[in-house]
């Protein structure tokens, strides 16, 4: 069971303008040499919505999001666009300290999106 993050992002024409089409999104780590921006995601945390009589209706997950730009602007304007669009789809839950850029010498963003999704 996938969050439907990367769907969620295909799906936005500012994301896709400003990533590509099919946006620069991946899970896990972005392949090498990937151009920036770009986004990475991982699921943090989940479970569906329990009902004592019922399956659950719903299924939730809380989603890593780190937007990697050339620079802190850069990475601004791809995580604000992200954010923008994934809170029409849920709720900002944290925002987390700056990642290491591993040596790429990009500029990284990280917060935690709540995702509901009705079954």
């Amino acid at each position: 069971m996938v969050p439907p993050i990367q769907s969620i992002l295909q799906a936005s024409g500012p994301v896709r303008a400003l990533l590509g089409d099919p946006i620069r999104v991946w899970p896990g780590v972005a392949p090498e040499g990937a151009a920036l921006p770009y986004a990475t995601w991982s699921v943090v945390g989940g479970s569906p919505v329990a009902q004592l009589s019922d399956p659950p209706p719903a299924d939730g997950w809380r989603v890593r999001l780190t937007v990697w730009g050339a620079g802190a602007s850069q990475a601004n304007v791809a995580a604000v666009l992200i954010r923008d669009e994934v809170e029409r789809h849920g709720s900002i839950e944290s925002y987390n300290p700056t990642p290491d850029n591993d040596d790429t010498g990009a500029f990284g963003i990280s917060f935690d999106v709540r995702l509901l999704i009705v079954r």
